[in-house]
């Protein structure tokens, strides 16, 4: 699979497969929904692919509508303006996010358990979901990082932020509330741009390469992890 269509699983996922009972109501309300979620699914992309050639502020609806092959009035049935487009393509990338923000800050992780990467180097294994999100949504997570409308860095961020404030603290206890939070500011902005440039630069690497590449970055910063905390 290319970067070019791994973007489908980002609306695949949220709406799982579409599955037909022998009732007749039922069946054609499935029709309808799926009739629905592909027009959504096509107003999603169109705007993707419009925001990797101009700002928010600079697309019409009516070339939006004329990229997806559907109507205004098929538009505002699903949505007010573009700005409530961009809102919806936020928010289900955010919620997939959690998800993995969700599993990686649990308590049946330690989200700065440091491991050894295939060549002997130490790392923070549990960042590798996270950034497999990035490599396998590409368009949609390319966008949102770049368009100042979106706040989806800094929902992430503020996701994450307790759980590895609370693990910094007992790692740490000689320094300060406040010096921990400009270091946790310090390491998710260092993280938000290797995350550009790697977008930038078209994915080369992959996500246990860039996983490898962030951990030597915290690590260095924050030396006194091991295997044993």
């Amino acid at each position: 699979m290319t970067n070019d269509n791994k973007d489908d699983l980002l609306y695949n996922a949220k709406n799982g497969d579409d599955s037909l009972t022998n009732d007749n109501h039922t069946t054609q309300k499935n029709k309808g929904d799926r009739r629905s979620r592909r027009t959504a699914m096509a107003l999603q992309r169109s705007l993707v692919d419009l925001l990797l050639e101009k700002s928010l502020a600079d697309i019409t609806i009516q070339e939006l509508t004329d990229r997806a092959n559907v109507s205004r009035t098929t538009f505002y049935l699903h949505y007010q303006n573009i700005g409530d487009l961009f809102q919806s393509i936020e928010d289900e990338v955010v919620a997939q996010y959690e998800d993995i923000i969700n599993r990686i800050v649990s308590d049946e992780f330690d989200i700065l358990y440091v491991g050894t990467d295939k060549k002997g180097q130490k790392w923070l294994p549990t960042l590798i979901e996270a950034f497999q999100f990035f490599y396998d949504n590409p368009k949609f997570c390319s966008v949102l990082l770049r368009n100042p409308e979106s706040r989806f860095f800094q929902r992430t961020v503020e996701r994450g932020h307790d759980a590895v404030l609370e693990r910094m603290e007992e790692l740490r206890p000689d320094l300060t509330r406040v010096e921990l939070e400009y270091f946790y500011i310090f390491v998710v902005n260092g993280i938000r741009g290797i995350v550009q440039e790697w977008m930038l630069l078209g994915y080369k690497e992959t996500p246990n390469d860039i996983t490898s590449i962030v951990s030597q970055f915290v690590l260095n910063h924050l030396d006194i992890l091991s295997e044993d905390h």
